[in-house]
């Protein structure tokens, strides 16, 4: 029984170490390289998942793109939230829930001005 208490422990330190580790580390994105994003992961609420997103930019202008946050990958889904990011700056937390532990992050038509037209191809 405590070689069973010690393993559970250690498990949970892991699992804290690793939620810790993704707070702190700025990813990029698939297709841009210039747009980054910040997971958190905050526990659950029932049977939900609670995550908090954040965007980076290292254009040196002003952007917009469309992002998607889901607890699915396969198909592709619509992305319907859009944010507009000045040079160098980071975004507010986007609070989102999920069913699953998964989370799938999706960023499109990135334009170089705050409004939602000439998108720039995937990098």
């Amino acid at each position: 029984m405590k070689k069973l208490g010690l393993f559970l422990l250690l498990l949970i330190s892991t699992v804290a170490f690793a939620q810790q580790k993704e707070q702190n580390e700025w990813q990029n994105t698939s297709c841009y390289s210039k747009i980054q994003f910040k997971l958190k992961y905050e526990g659950k609420n029932g049977d939900r998942h609670i995550w908090k997103v954040q965007f980076k930019s290292s254009y040196e202008t002003v952007i917009s793109f469309n992002y998607h946050i889901s607890d699915e990958s396969g198909q592709y889904e619509a992305t319907t939230h859009r944010k507009v990011l000045n040079p160098g700056t980071v975004s507010a937390e986007i609070e989102t829930y999920t069913d699953s532990e998964n989370i799938f992050l999706t960023v499109d038509k990135v334009s170089l001005s705050p409004y939602p037209n000439n998108f720039i191809d995937c990098e």
